[in-house]
């Protein structure tokens, strides 16, 4: 391969790994009250930032110094749809994709409401009856399935969101905020 055909594959590879050395090095800077034996606020961004930048010079090696000829690893997902496509062929108009307008919007509402009322109810009494609600609204009808699902995904995101990463998420408002006061209590966040 040319040389300058290989400068030119590597070239979006060295602006995203130079953006994000510099967003380290912001990162980098960060000013806060350190608080021993939890994480800082710097420490996720600089953990991304540094995969990507890993990421960037790897390929920017593979690109630069590998000896083989370069073959493209895409069109995976286009295997798969043409495959099918073919596989379908004799079904014709019965197997167009159906159109569901009514649940796109009725989704769209949803979530808006959601956005809405999440700083008033806290993100545990508003996420499970979203979750729920989203999932009953995609056609699913197995009920129990639902609940669980919904309460043991909110409670889970809310551990990880809290315990894990250290992002504050809504509590509401009284007497919403003593629900998920409680469950941080159980699930020992501060």
């Amino acid at each position: 391969m040319a040389a300058g055909t290989r400068l030119a594959r590597t070239l979006p590879y060295a602006i995203v790994g130079a953006a994000a050395g510099y967003l380290f090095y912001v990162a980098m800077n960060f000013e806060f009250h350190r608080r021993a034996g939890t994480l800082g606020p710097d420490f996720w961004p600089k953990a991304i930032l540094a995969l990507l930048i890993a990421t960037c010079a790897y390929e920017i090696g593979k690109r630069m110094f590998s000896r083989t000829r370069d073959v493209e690893v895409g069109g995976v997902l286009e295997g798969l749809v043409e495959a099918s496509a073919e596989e379908h062929a004799d079904m014709g108009e019965a197997a167009a994709a159906e159109s569901h307008p009514w649940l796109l919007l009725a989704g769209m509402a949803l979530t808006g409401l959601y956005v809405y009322i999440i700083q008033m109810l806290g993100f545990f009494l508003a996420t499970a009856p979203y979750l729920a609600l989203f999932i009953a609204l995609g056609g699913y009808r197995r009920w129990g399935v639902i609940a669980a699902t919904s309460v043991l995904g909110t409670l889970l995101l809310l551990f990880f969101f809290m315990r894990v990463v250290y992002v504050s998420l809504p509590i509401g408002e009284a007497p919403f905020s003593a629900v998920t006061l409680f469950l941080m209590q159980v699930m020992g966040i501060r």
